[in-house]
């Protein structure tokens, strides 16, 4: 699934690059070297810086968002959230990347990494969670690592902000 070309692609009648943008809902052409989920480095699905989207959405493959959503996203997996991004929702997803600014509940059954200048005021769910220095983080975080602690109040923090050492890819 695609909301944009590739910007070698060229358009069929006028031999224009794909990059220079068509109008078309102010959708923006897929760059390269995004995400490294596929063979070619591209996400199957991005949405653009400008775009806004209100509703439900759902992506069975890796994605990119950099545009402004009201609702829920739901990423089976994994899902860059890029620097100019606005959710205001609740965010499921396997492996979750943030940069931008969320304002809603975040559930990463994988892995969570908030990289500056990302800014979250929700709650976060995630079985691994690194945090970076300068991130924004105002909510409650549950470190959901096996049955046996989900739910109970075990691992949890009020407000914490972690900063690793380690850089996770």
């Amino acid at each position: 699934m695609s909301f944009g070309k590739s910007k070698d692609d060229k358009e069929p009648s006028t031999g224009i690059p794909s990059g220079i943008p068509s109008g078309i809902g102010g959708i923006t052409p897929i760059g390269q070297g995004r995400m490294d989920s596929r063979p070619d480095g591209r996400p199957e699905a991005f949405l653009g810086k400008g775009c806004k989207i209100v509703g439900t959405l759902t992506f069975a493959g890796p994605v990119e968002v950099e545009g402004n959503v009201e609702g829920e996203i739901i990423a089976q997996d994994r899902l860059i959230v890029g620097e100019s991004a606005v959710i205001k929702g609740k965010i499921t997803g396997g492996e979750i990347v943030i940069k931008g600014e969320i304002q809603g509940d975040i559930v990463a059954t994988k892995r969570l990494n908030l990289k500056r200048p990302a800014r979250i005021i929700g709650n976060i769910t995630a079985a691994v969670l690194s945090i970076d220095e300068g991130v924004v983080f105002e909510g409650k975080c549950q470190m959901n690592i096996g049955a046996s602690s989900a739910g109970t109040g075990k691992n949890e923090g009020r407000g914490a902000l972690v900063a690793l050492a380690e850089k996770v890819a």
